[in-house]
């Protein structure tokens, strides 16, 4: 189910305060109660928040949210760094895209290209460019995930090996302090290193949100990509960043 502008409203509330109770966000957005409760049940029900008593909080999990939610959060800002990935991509490269809803983004950007070879597990990469004639598409087999709109899994990592890109995108669920690109799953992880592992030039997509965030699983340190395109400012001068405003 998608989410209401005021589900989102929610979501970006607990990010800053961690919890809140129900009447609060009843006064906070001049609805009633039933209202926010029938809110706090959906949100809880697609795990992106846990009931405490009288209100609701953040979820405790280490898995990630689902893809419709992913895709809300920072739109804004993963469209425009999307656009400067497909800006810099070449005419008649092979790129292997991987997880996450950053990519999709990023397709929409590559529809149009005249000559490209895209290799991916994500259905929404597929999907997006499975009607761009001048776009070959290779979409690996394994598990599908519907909730996150990919496919994982050891065939998935074979598929990749198969091949050498001359870019490869890859996206995180977080970054931490000292730099390191991580996701929630071990799976997930996998995909991103087998990509980085497959091609020539590694590029990091990953929006200022990222750096809020935790993810238990390390992918790799940033200065191991050929370029990070990010609107996080402040970054070491040393790496590679590209600043997408």
């Amino acid at each position: 189910m998608e989410l209401s502008p005021r589900n989102l409203a929610i979501i970006s509330y607990l990010k800053e305060h961690s919890e809140v109770q129900i009447e609060h966000l009843a006064t906070l957005f001049e609805v009633t109660t039933q209202t926010i409760r029938r809110d706090v049940n959906l949100l809880c029900e697609q795990g992106l928040a846990r009931r405490i008593h009288g209100g609701l909080s953040l979820p405790a999990n280490l898995t990630n949210s689902s893809y419709q939610f992913r895709r809300e959060i920072e739109c804004d800002a993963k469209m425009a760094i999307a656009q400067a990935v497909a800006r810099q991509i070449p005419v008649g490269s092979t790129v292997m895209m991987g997880i996450g809803t950053s990519m999709a983004y990023v397709a929409h950007f590559l529809a149009g290209f005249t000559e490209l070879r895209v290799i991916t597990n994500n259905l929404q990469v597929a999907k997006t460019l499975e009607n761009s004639p001048n776009i070959e598409v290779y979409l690996s087999g394994g598990l599908v995930r519907c909730d996150h709109q990919d496919v994982v899994g050891q065939t998935t990592l074979k598929f990749f090996a198969d091949f050498e890109a001359d870019i490869g995108l890859v996206g995180c669920s977080s970054v931490t302090s000292n730099h390191t690109a991580m996701e929630h799953e071990p799976q997930e992880a996998e995909i991103s290193k087998a990509i980085i592992t497959n091609a020539r030039q590694n590029w990091l997509l990953a929006d200022a949100s990222k750096w809020e965030r935790f993810g238990s699983v390390k992918v790799a340190n940033l200065s191991e990509f050929s370029r990070i395109f990010t609107n996080k400012t402040g970054l070491p001068n040393e790496l590679p960043v590209s600043t997408v405003s």
